[in-house]
Protein backbone atom coordinates (compact mmCIF):
# COMPACT_ATOMS: atom_id res chain seq x y z
CA UNK A 1 0.00 0.00 0.00
CA UNK A 2 3.05 2.42 0.97
CA UNK A 3 4.46 1.90 -2.77
CA UNK A 4 0.89 3.17 -4.65
CA UNK A 5 0.46 6.01 -2.22
CA UNK A 6 3.71 7.02 -3.48
CA UNK A 7 2.75 6.28 -6.99
CA UNK A 8 -0.27 8.60 -6.52
CA UNK A 9 1.65 11.54 -5.39
CA UNK A 10 1.53 14.19 -7.60
CA UNK A 11 4.64 15.19 -10.07
CA UNK A 12 5.05 18.68 -8.34
CA UNK A 13 5.45 17.51 -5.00
CA UNK A 14 7.55 14.31 -5.70
CA UNK A 15 9.70 17.54 -7.34
CA UNK A 16 9.54 19.44 -4.12
CA UNK A 17 10.51 16.90 -2.04
CA UNK A 18 13.54 16.12 -4.39
CA UNK A 19 14.53 20.10 -4.10
CA UNK A 20 14.76 19.81 -0.72
CA UNK A 21 16.56 16.55 -0.15
CA UNK A 22 18.94 18.04 -2.43
CA UNK A 23 19.18 21.64 -0.31
CA UNK A 24 19.66 19.35 2.31
CA UNK A 25 22.50 17.50 1.08
CA UNK A 26 24.13 20.59 -0.30
CA UNK A 27 23.80 22.50 3.56
CA UNK A 28 25.45 19.27 4.70
CA UNK A 29 28.07 19.04 2.64
CA UNK A 30 29.32 22.73 2.89
CA UNK A 31 29.29 22.33 6.59
CA UNK A 32 31.58 19.59 5.87
CA UNK A 33 34.11 22.14 3.93
CA UNK A 34 33.69 25.04 6.08
CA UNK A 35 31.28 26.87 3.44
CA UNK A 36 28.88 28.88 5.69
CA UNK A 37 25.42 30.12 5.16
CA UNK A 38 24.32 33.70 4.18
CA UNK A 39 22.41 33.29 7.50
CA UNK A 40 25.57 33.53 9.33
CA UNK A 41 27.88 36.17 10.40
CA UNK A 42 30.64 36.44 8.60
CA UNK A 43 34.15 35.03 9.27
CA UNK A 44 36.60 37.04 11.52
CA UNK A 45 39.36 38.90 9.18
CA UNK A 46 42.82 37.11 8.62
CA UNK A 47 45.30 38.31 11.41
CA UNK A 48 47.13 39.55 8.45
CA UNK A 49 44.58 41.41 6.46
CA UNK A 50 43.60 45.10 6.77
CA UNK A 51 40.98 46.91 9.02
CA UNK A 52 39.43 48.69 6.22
CA UNK A 53 38.66 44.78 4.34
CA UNK A 54 37.81 43.30 7.72
CA UNK A 55 34.79 46.58 8.31
CA UNK A 56 33.48 46.10 4.68
CA UNK A 57 32.14 42.54 4.08
CA UNK A 58 32.47 41.25 0.70
CA UNK A 59 29.33 38.91 -0.95
CA UNK A 60 29.49 35.47 -0.56
CA UNK A 61 30.85 35.36 -4.52
CA UNK A 62 33.59 37.86 -3.55
CA UNK A 63 34.99 36.14 0.03
CA UNK A 64 39.11 35.14 -0.27
CA UNK A 65 40.22 32.00 0.31
CA UNK A 66 42.35 31.48 3.33
CA UNK A 67 45.78 29.47 3.77
CA UNK A 68 43.71 26.87 6.30
CA UNK A 69 41.32 26.29 3.25
CA UNK A 70 43.63 25.30 1.17
CA UNK A 71 45.30 23.03 3.40
CA UNK A 72 42.36 21.55 4.07
CA UNK A 73 41.48 21.09 0.70
CA UNK A 74 45.05 19.77 -0.31
CA UNK A 75 44.70 17.29 2.50
CA UNK A 76 41.45 15.75 1.32
CA UNK A 77 42.73 15.50 -1.83
CA UNK A 78 45.91 13.54 -0.53
CA UNK A 79 43.44 11.26 1.74
CA UNK A 80 41.15 10.39 -1.18
CA UNK A 81 44.15 9.61 -3.59
CA UNK A 82 45.75 7.45 -0.76
CA UNK A 83 41.91 5.95 -0.28
CA UNK A 84 41.68 4.82 -4.06
CA UNK A 85 45.32 3.73 -4.83
CA UNK A 86 44.77 1.17 -1.48
CA UNK A 87 41.52 0.28 -2.61
CA UNK A 88 42.77 -0.35 -5.93
CA UNK A 89 45.58 -2.78 -4.63
CA UNK A 90 43.08 -4.81 -2.67
CA UNK A 91 40.92 -5.48 -5.56
CA UNK A 92 44.37 -7.02 -7.39
CA UNK A 93 44.93 -9.47 -4.83
CA UNK A 94 41.64 -10.32 -4.79
CA UNK A 95 41.29 -10.93 -8.27
CA UNK A 96 44.73 -12.69 -8.00
CA UNK A 97 43.14 -14.73 -5.10
CA UNK A 98 40.16 -15.18 -6.83
CA UNK A 99 38.01 -13.44 -4.20
CA UNK A 100 35.00 -10.85 -6.09
CA UNK A 101 36.62 -7.17 -6.19
CA UNK A 102 35.00 -5.22 -3.51
CA UNK A 103 32.98 -2.08 -5.30
CA UNK A 104 34.00 1.32 -4.93
CA UNK A 105 31.95 3.95 -3.18
CA UNK A 106 31.75 7.05 -5.53
CA UNK A 107 32.68 10.50 -3.09
CA UNK A 108 30.38 12.02 -2.03
CA UNK A 109 29.48 15.27 -4.06
CA UNK A 110 31.31 18.47 -2.99
CA UNK A 111 29.54 21.64 -2.67
CA UNK A 112 29.67 24.14 -5.71
CA UNK A 113 32.45 26.28 -5.89
CA UNK A 114 32.41 29.91 -5.62
CA UNK A 115 33.74 30.19 -9.27
CA UNK A 116 30.64 27.63 -9.59
CA UNK A 117 28.42 29.96 -8.33
CA UNK A 118 29.92 33.52 -10.04
CA UNK A 119 29.38 31.48 -13.65
CA UNK A 120 25.60 30.69 -13.17
CA UNK A 121 25.16 34.19 -12.10
CA UNK A 122 26.87 35.47 -15.50
CA UNK A 123 24.68 33.16 -17.10
CA UNK A 124 21.55 34.73 -15.30
CA UNK A 125 22.46 38.11 -16.21
CA UNK A 126 22.86 36.78 -19.66
CA UNK A 127 19.63 35.70 -19.90
CA UNK A 128 17.77 39.06 -18.43
CA UNK A 129 20.21 41.30 -20.69
CA UNK A 130 18.52 39.41 -23.65
CA UNK A 131 15.16 39.59 -22.75
CA UNK A 132 15.47 43.38 -22.44
CA UNK A 133 17.00 43.51 -25.77
CA UNK A 134 14.13 41.75 -27.60
CA UNK A 135 11.75 43.91 -25.80
CA UNK A 136 13.13 47.20 -27.28
CA UNK A 137 13.51 45.45 -30.90
CA UNK A 138 9.64 44.86 -30.62
CA UNK A 139 9.20 48.40 -29.31
CA UNK A 140 11.78 49.68 -32.45
CA UNK A 141 9.38 47.91 -34.88
CA UNK A 142 6.39 49.44 -33.75
CA UNK A 143 8.14 53.01 -34.18
CA UNK A 144 8.53 52.11 -37.44
CA UNK A 145 5.41 50.87 -38.52
CA UNK A 146 3.82 54.20 -36.96
CA UNK A 147 6.40 55.90 -39.15
CA UNK A 148 5.71 53.80 -42.10
CA UNK A 149 2.01 54.73 -41.89
CA UNK A 150 2.26 58.08 -41.66
CA UNK A 151 4.95 58.10 -44.65
CA UNK A 152 2.28 55.96 -46.48
CA UNK A 153 -0.65 58.28 -46.28
CA UNK A 154 0.96 60.46 -48.83
CA UNK A 155 -0.70 60.20 -52.47
CA UNK A 156 0.63 56.49 -53.96
CA UNK A 157 1.51 58.38 -57.17
CA UNK A 158 3.67 61.20 -55.73
CA UNK A 159 5.44 58.67 -53.69
CA UNK A 160 6.06 56.48 -56.80
CA UNK A 161 7.61 59.47 -58.57
CA UNK A 162 9.93 59.94 -55.89
CA UNK A 163 11.68 56.43 -55.73
CA UNK A 164 15.24 56.46 -57.05
CA UNK A 165 15.84 55.49 -60.68
CA UNK A 166 11.97 55.57 -61.44
CA UNK A 167 11.81 58.36 -63.86
CA UNK A 168 14.08 57.13 -66.42
CA UNK A 169 11.39 53.72 -66.93
CA UNK A 170 7.99 54.40 -66.64
CA UNK A 171 4.71 53.34 -68.46
CA UNK A 172 1.53 55.36 -68.54
CA UNK A 173 -1.53 53.24 -67.69
CA UNK A 174 -4.58 55.14 -67.72
CA UNK A 175 -3.15 58.43 -67.68
CA UNK A 176 -1.22 57.71 -64.32
CA UNK A 177 2.46 57.18 -64.23
CA UNK A 178 3.43 54.19 -62.96
CA UNK A 179 7.14 52.18 -63.39
CA UNK A 180 7.13 49.73 -65.87
CA UNK A 181 10.59 47.66 -64.29
CA UNK A 182 10.45 48.65 -61.18
CA UNK A 183 10.69 45.46 -58.85
CA UNK A 184 10.08 46.47 -55.25
CA UNK A 185 7.97 44.37 -52.09
CA UNK A 186 5.37 46.51 -50.58
CA UNK A 187 4.50 45.72 -47.04
CA UNK A 188 1.17 44.39 -45.71
CA UNK A 189 -0.04 47.88 -44.55
CA UNK A 190 1.05 49.42 -48.18
CA UNK A 191 -1.24 47.01 -49.74
CA UNK A 192 -4.03 47.95 -47.00
CA UNK A 193 -3.57 51.50 -47.89
CA UNK A 194 -3.79 51.17 -51.86
CA UNK A 195 -6.83 49.31 -51.56
CA UNK A 196 -8.44 51.48 -49.97
CA UNK A 197 -7.27 54.40 -52.23
CA UNK A 198 -9.07 56.80 -54.26
CA UNK A 199 -11.04 56.25 -57.55
CA UNK A 200 -7.70 56.89 -59.44
CA UNK A 201 -5.59 54.67 -57.29
CA UNK A 202 -8.20 51.85 -57.66
CA UNK A 203 -8.30 51.81 -61.19
CA UNK A 204 -4.01 51.57 -61.34
CA UNK A 205 -4.25 49.19 -58.78
CA UNK A 206 -7.00 46.97 -60.28
CA UNK A 207 -4.71 47.64 -63.43
CA UNK A 208 -1.68 46.38 -61.75
CA UNK A 209 -2.92 42.92 -60.80
CA UNK A 210 -5.17 42.27 -63.88
CA UNK A 211 -1.97 42.44 -66.29
CA UNK A 212 -1.90 39.52 -68.64
CA UNK A 213 1.68 38.43 -67.98
CA UNK A 214 1.15 35.06 -70.11
CA UNK A 215 0.01 37.14 -72.91
CA UNK A 216 3.33 38.76 -72.80
CA UNK A 217 5.72 35.42 -72.59
CA UNK A 218 3.67 34.05 -75.58
CA UNK A 219 4.24 37.61 -77.52
CA UNK A 220 8.24 36.71 -76.79
CA UNK A 221 7.61 33.38 -77.76
CA UNK A 222 6.58 34.45 -81.43
CA UNK A 223 8.99 37.27 -81.86
CA UNK A 224 11.58 34.48 -83.96
CA UNK A 225 8.45 33.07 -85.93
CA UNK A 226 8.04 34.51 -89.28
CA UNK A 227 4.88 36.05 -90.34
CA UNK A 228 4.58 33.47 -93.48
CA UNK A 229 4.38 30.21 -91.08
CA UNK A 230 2.05 32.33 -88.58
CA UNK A 231 -0.25 32.88 -91.52
CA UNK A 232 0.30 29.11 -92.62
CA UNK A 233 -0.88 27.82 -89.24
CA UNK A 234 -4.10 30.33 -88.58
CA UNK A 235 -5.24 29.21 -91.72
CA UNK A 236 -5.16 25.11 -90.82
CA UNK A 237 -6.54 25.96 -87.68
CA UNK A 238 -9.40 27.90 -89.58
CA UNK A 239 -9.78 24.66 -91.23
CA UNK A 240 -9.19 26.16 -94.49
CA UNK A 241 -6.64 23.68 -95.77
CA UNK A 242 -8.70 20.49 -97.56
CA UNK A 243 -5.80 18.34 -98.58
CA UNK A 244 -2.08 17.11 -97.94
CA UNK A 245 -1.37 18.64 -101.90
CA UNK A 246 -2.49 22.26 -100.49
CA UNK A 247 -0.76 21.75 -97.11
CA UNK A 248 2.70 21.31 -99.16
CA UNK A 249 2.19 23.76 -101.22
CA UNK A 250 1.09 26.86 -98.82
CA UNK A 251 3.93 25.57 -96.95
CA UNK A 252 6.58 25.85 -99.67
CA UNK A 253 5.33 29.26 -100.82
CA UNK A 254 6.02 30.17 -97.01
CA UNK A 255 9.51 29.01 -97.31
CA UNK A 256 10.03 31.43 -99.75
CA UNK A 257 8.88 34.31 -98.16
CA UNK A 258 11.19 32.93 -95.25
CA UNK A 259 14.04 32.47 -96.84
CA UNK A 260 13.82 35.68 -98.91
CA UNK A 261 13.63 38.23 -96.09
CA UNK A 262 16.39 35.69 -93.64
CA UNK A 263 18.68 36.43 -96.94
CA UNK A 264 18.00 39.88 -96.88
CA UNK A 265 18.68 40.22 -92.74
CA UNK A 266 22.12 38.14 -93.20
CA UNK A 267 23.31 40.56 -95.93
CA UNK A 268 22.62 43.68 -94.07
CA UNK A 269 24.97 42.18 -91.34
CA UNK A 270 27.18 40.67 -93.54
CA UNK A 271 27.36 37.16 -92.46
CA UNK A 272 29.90 34.24 -93.16
CA UNK A 273 28.95 32.29 -96.49
CA UNK A 274 30.52 29.71 -95.64
CA UNK A 275 27.78 29.12 -92.53
CA UNK A 276 24.69 29.75 -94.75
CA UNK A 277 23.38 26.17 -94.86
CA UNK A 278 24.21 25.58 -90.96
CA UNK A 279 22.15 28.98 -90.06
CA UNK A 280 19.47 28.43 -92.12
CA UNK A 281 19.25 24.96 -90.84
CA UNK A 282 19.25 26.51 -87.02
CA UNK A 283 16.71 29.29 -88.11
CA UNK A 284 14.00 27.08 -89.85
CA UNK A 285 14.00 24.72 -86.67
CA UNK A 286 11.48 27.15 -84.27
CA UNK A 287 9.61 27.76 -87.37
CA UNK A 288 8.72 24.08 -87.96
CA UNK A 289 8.43 23.89 -84.04
CA UNK A 290 5.76 26.45 -83.94
CA UNK A 291 3.99 24.46 -86.86
CA UNK A 292 3.79 21.37 -84.97
CA UNK A 293 3.28 23.03 -82.03
CA UNK A 294 6.59 22.17 -80.40
CA UNK A 295 6.33 18.63 -81.72
CA UNK A 296 3.09 17.37 -80.32
CA UNK A 297 1.57 16.69 -83.45
CA UNK A 298 3.63 15.21 -86.56
CA UNK A 299 3.84 16.46 -89.76
CA UNK A 300 1.92 14.76 -92.87
CA UNK A 301 3.20 11.87 -94.20
CA UNK A 302 4.30 14.02 -97.67
CA UNK A 303 5.32 17.39 -96.15
CA UNK A 304 7.78 15.09 -94.09
CA UNK A 305 9.14 13.91 -97.27
CA UNK A 306 9.48 17.41 -98.55
CA UNK A 307 11.16 18.95 -95.15
CA UNK A 308 13.40 16.17 -94.89
CA UNK A 309 14.37 16.92 -98.75
CA UNK A 310 14.72 20.63 -98.53
CA UNK A 311 17.06 19.83 -95.21
CA UNK A 312 19.10 17.96 -97.22
CA UNK A 313 19.44 20.44 -99.76
CA UNK A 314 19.66 23.31 -97.67
CA UNK A 315 23.39 21.46 -95.79
CA UNK A 316 24.49 21.32 -99.67
CA UNK A 317 23.93 25.06 -100.53
CA UNK A 318 27.61 25.97 -101.15
CA UNK A 319 27.69 29.36 -102.60
CA UNK A 320 29.96 32.24 -103.09
CA UNK A 321 27.81 35.14 -102.08
CA UNK A 322 24.39 35.04 -99.85
CA UNK A 323 22.65 36.30 -103.05
CA UNK A 324 23.80 33.13 -104.58
CA UNK A 325 22.85 30.80 -101.95
CA UNK A 326 19.07 32.09 -101.80
CA UNK A 327 18.82 32.30 -105.29
CA UNK A 328 20.10 28.53 -105.62
CA UNK A 329 17.31 27.66 -103.00
CA UNK A 330 14.45 29.77 -104.66
CA UNK A 331 14.86 27.65 -107.81
CA UNK A 332 14.93 24.56 -105.80
CA UNK A 333 11.56 25.54 -104.62
CA UNK A 334 10.37 26.44 -107.75
CA UNK A 335 11.31 23.37 -109.27
CA UNK A 336 9.42 21.29 -106.43
CA UNK A 337 6.88 22.83 -106.87
CA UNK A 338 6.89 22.13 -110.53
CA UNK A 339 8.16 18.32 -110.65
CA UNK A 340 5.70 17.21 -108.04
CA UNK A 341 2.34 18.84 -108.39
CA UNK A 342 2.10 20.83 -112.08
CA UNK A 343 4.31 18.07 -113.85
CA UNK A 344 3.12 14.92 -111.79
CA UNK A 345 -0.58 16.21 -112.02
CA UNK A 346 -0.52 15.75 -116.05
CA UNK A 347 1.96 12.84 -116.13
CA UNK A 348 -0.75 10.81 -113.98
CA UNK A 349 -3.63 12.34 -116.57
CA UNK A 350 -1.77 10.76 -119.34
CA UNK A 351 -1.78 7.27 -117.62
CA UNK A 352 -5.24 7.27 -116.56
CA UNK A 353 -7.13 8.87 -119.16
CA UNK A 354 -6.18 5.54 -121.61
CA UNK A 355 -7.70 3.87 -118.24
CA UNK A 356 -10.77 5.73 -118.35
CA UNK A 357 -11.57 5.79 -122.24
CA UNK A 358 -11.79 1.38 -121.80
CA UNK A 359 -14.58 2.07 -118.37
CA UNK A 360 -16.05 5.64 -119.37
CA UNK A 361 -18.29 4.74 -116.26
CA UNK A 362 -16.05 6.66 -113.32
CA UNK A 363 -16.81 5.97 -109.74
CA UNK A 364 -14.75 8.90 -106.74
CA UNK A 365 -14.83 8.75 -103.00
CA UNK A 366 -13.96 12.03 -101.09
CA UNK A 367 -11.88 14.94 -102.31
CA UNK A 368 -8.57 14.71 -103.58
CA UNK A 369 -7.21 17.71 -105.92
CA UNK A 370 -5.09 14.94 -108.16
CA UNK A 371 -8.48 13.21 -108.79
CA UNK A 372 -10.31 16.27 -109.53
CA UNK A 373 -7.73 17.21 -112.10
CA UNK A 374 -7.82 13.81 -113.75
CA UNK A 375 -11.09 13.86 -114.16
CA UNK A 376 -11.71 17.14 -115.53
CA UNK A 377 -8.95 16.58 -118.21
CA UNK A 378 -10.76 13.01 -118.97
CA UNK A 379 -14.45 14.82 -119.64
CA UNK A 380 -12.95 17.30 -122.24
CA UNK A 381 -11.61 14.16 -124.20
CA UNK A 382 -14.55 11.67 -123.04
CA UNK A 383 -17.48 13.48 -123.71
CA UNK A 384 -19.61 10.39 -122.85
CA UNK A 385 -17.70 9.50 -119.32
CA UNK A 386 -19.92 9.70 -116.61
CA UNK A 387 -18.89 10.18 -112.85
CA UNK A 388 -20.81 9.28 -109.90
CA UNK A 389 -19.19 10.45 -106.76
CA UNK A 390 -19.67 9.01 -103.16
CA UNK A 391 -19.32 11.04 -99.73
CA UNK A 392 -18.78 9.89 -96.20
CA UNK A 393 -21.12 12.21 -95.45
CA UNK A 394 -23.50 14.84 -97.03
CA UNK A 395 -22.34 18.05 -98.22
CA UNK A 396 -19.01 16.47 -97.46
CA UNK A 397 -15.36 17.09 -99.22
CA UNK A 398 -16.89 15.31 -102.30
CA UNK A 399 -18.91 18.27 -103.00
CA UNK A 400 -15.91 19.99 -104.23
CA UNK A 401 -15.90 17.53 -107.42
CA UNK A 402 -19.59 18.47 -108.15
CA UNK A 403 -19.11 21.91 -107.78
CA UNK A 404 -16.35 21.87 -110.16
CA UNK A 405 -18.26 19.96 -112.97
CA UNK A 406 -21.42 21.55 -111.98
CA UNK A 407 -19.62 24.90 -112.97
CA UNK A 408 -18.20 23.36 -116.58
CA UNK A 409 -21.53 22.07 -117.42
CA UNK A 410 -21.48 18.68 -116.96
CA UNK A 411 -23.66 16.50 -115.20
CA UNK A 412 -22.45 14.44 -111.77
CA UNK A 413 -24.15 11.96 -109.54
CA UNK A 414 -23.88 12.30 -105.93
CA UNK A 415 -24.50 9.67 -103.31
CA UNK A 416 -23.55 8.94 -99.58
CA UNK A 417 -21.95 6.25 -98.37
CA UNK A 418 -25.71 4.44 -97.98
CA UNK A 419 -25.98 4.65 -101.60
CA UNK A 420 -22.27 3.39 -102.42
CA UNK A 421 -23.25 -0.22 -103.17
CA UNK A 422 -25.83 1.65 -106.00
CA UNK A 423 -22.96 3.91 -107.22
CA UNK A 424 -20.86 0.75 -107.14
CA UNK A 425 -23.22 -1.30 -108.93
CA UNK A 426 -23.72 1.07 -111.53
CA UNK A 427 -19.47 1.78 -112.26
CA UNK A 428 -16.71 -0.17 -113.80
CA UNK A 429 -13.64 1.71 -112.25
CA UNK A 430 -13.43 3.08 -108.27
CA UNK A 431 -10.30 5.79 -108.47
CA UNK A 432 -9.12 6.50 -105.26
CA UNK A 433 -6.76 9.32 -103.82
CA UNK A 434 -4.51 8.52 -100.76
CA UNK A 435 -2.27 10.37 -98.61
CA UNK A 436 0.23 7.86 -98.48
CA UNK A 437 1.82 4.97 -99.62
CA UNK A 438 3.75 2.48 -97.29
CA UNK A 439 6.61 0.05 -98.55
CA UNK A 440 4.75 -2.63 -98.25
CA UNK A 441 1.40 -1.53 -100.57
CA UNK A 442 -0.76 -0.45 -98.03
CA UNK A 443 -2.75 2.54 -98.77
CA UNK A 444 -3.54 5.37 -96.38
CA UNK A 445 -6.92 7.20 -97.15
CA UNK A 446 -9.59 9.01 -96.09
CA UNK A 447 -11.98 7.70 -93.34
CA UNK A 448 -15.06 5.81 -95.24
CA UNK A 449 -12.34 4.92 -98.29
CA UNK A 450 -12.70 1.36 -97.15
CA UNK A 451 -16.16 0.51 -97.47
CA UNK A 452 -16.30 2.15 -100.96
CA UNK A 453 -13.57 -0.15 -101.29
CA UNK A 454 -15.38 -3.49 -100.08
CA UNK A 455 -18.19 -2.20 -102.04
CA UNK A 456 -16.13 -2.43 -105.60
CA UNK A 457 -14.42 -5.32 -104.65
CA UNK A 458 -17.95 -6.96 -104.44
CA UNK A 459 -19.31 -6.23 -107.73
CA UNK A 460 -15.75 -7.27 -109.45
CA UNK A 461 -14.93 -3.61 -109.92
CA UNK A 462 -11.56 -2.43 -110.20
CA UNK A 463 -10.10 -0.19 -107.53
CA UNK A 464 -7.25 2.39 -108.92
CA UNK A 465 -5.63 4.76 -106.66
CA UNK A 466 -4.10 8.32 -107.78
CA UNK A 467 -0.48 9.16 -105.44
CA UNK A 468 2.37 11.27 -106.60
CA UNK A 469 6.04 9.84 -105.90
CA UNK A 470 6.49 11.99 -102.89
CA UNK A 471 3.45 10.22 -101.36
CA UNK A 472 5.31 7.13 -101.25
CA UNK A 473 7.02 6.42 -97.67
CA UNK A 474 9.56 3.12 -96.25
CA UNK A 475 7.96 3.43 -92.97
CA UNK A 476 5.42 5.39 -90.65
CA UNK A 477 2.49 5.28 -88.38
CA UNK A 478 -0.77 6.17 -88.97
CA UNK A 479 -2.09 8.99 -86.44
CA UNK A 480 -5.64 10.08 -86.23
CA UNK A 481 -3.96 13.73 -86.00
CA UNK A 482 -1.05 15.35 -87.94
CA UNK A 483 0.11 19.04 -88.16
CA UNK A 484 -2.09 21.39 -90.29
CA UNK A 485 -4.26 18.90 -91.07
CA UNK A 486 -6.24 18.69 -87.53
CA UNK A 487 -8.03 15.06 -87.15
CA UNK A 488 -7.32 13.41 -90.61
CA UNK A 489 -9.43 10.59 -90.23
CA UNK A 490 -7.32 8.44 -91.82
CA UNK A 491 -7.49 4.49 -92.31
CA UNK A 492 -5.68 1.88 -93.70
CA UNK A 493 -6.16 -0.15 -96.97
CA UNK A 494 -4.76 -3.58 -97.42
CA UNK A 495 -2.61 -3.72 -100.67
CA UNK A 496 -4.60 -7.06 -102.05
CA UNK A 497 -8.20 -4.72 -102.02
CA UNK A 498 -5.99 -2.06 -104.60
CA UNK A 499 -5.97 -3.54 -108.54
CA UNK A 500 -3.48 -0.52 -109.32
CA UNK A 501 -1.77 2.38 -108.28
CA UNK A 502 -1.01 5.42 -110.54
CA UNK A 503 2.03 7.51 -110.07
CA UNK A 504 3.14 10.15 -112.30
CA UNK A 505 6.50 7.77 -113.38
CA UNK A 506 3.90 4.65 -114.68
CA UNK A 507 1.62 2.40 -113.28
CA UNK A 508 2.46 -0.41 -111.29
CA UNK A 509 0.92 -3.09 -108.81
CA UNK A 510 0.90 -1.90 -104.90
CA UNK A 511 3.21 -4.33 -103.78
CA UNK A 512 5.56 -2.54 -106.51
CA UNK A 513 6.00 0.24 -103.87
CA UNK A 514 9.79 -0.60 -102.95
CA UNK A 515 10.34 -0.19 -106.59
CA UNK A 516 9.42 3.62 -106.34
CA UNK A 517 11.04 3.97 -103.05
CA UNK A 518 14.08 3.02 -104.45
CA UNK A 519 13.73 4.87 -107.26
CA UNK A 520 12.82 8.08 -105.44
CA UNK A 521 16.06 7.74 -103.55
CA UNK A 522 18.60 7.15 -106.19
CA UNK A 523 17.00 10.50 -107.78
CA UNK A 524 17.03 12.26 -103.81
CA UNK A 525 21.24 11.60 -104.03
CA UNK A 526 21.83 12.73 -107.58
Amino acid sequence: MSEKSKEKKHPADKMKETFDKLNNEIKTLGMILGVKNNENPAPPAASGAPKASAEAPKSEYHKEVTAEDKKARKAAKAAEKKARAEKSQANKAAAASGAPAQKQEKPPKSAPKPSENREKELIEERDRLKKETEQLDAQMEKLIIVEDNKVNGMDLKSAIKKSNGVEKNVGHVHNVIMPSAVTFDLPKNQVKIVAAASDSDEGVASEIESTAVSQLDDATCLAHIHPAFLTLLATAEMEKIPDVETVCIKFIQAFKEFLRDWSAEREKTHSDVSTYGHDLDLAIRPQLAHLTQNGHWPLPFALGNTVRLLKRTIKRVEEETTADCEEALQQYLEDTLAINFSHAYKAISQLLVRKIRQFKKVVVFDWCPVVNYVLLDAKTQISDMQLSVIDANNGGRGTRHVTSFVERGYNVKYVTMKGASWASQDGAVLILGCSAIFANGAVAAQKGALAAVLCANHYNIPVIVVAEHFKFIDKGHVYQRVALLGRQNIEVIQSDLVSAVVTDLRILGPTSAPAVLKAKALTDMA
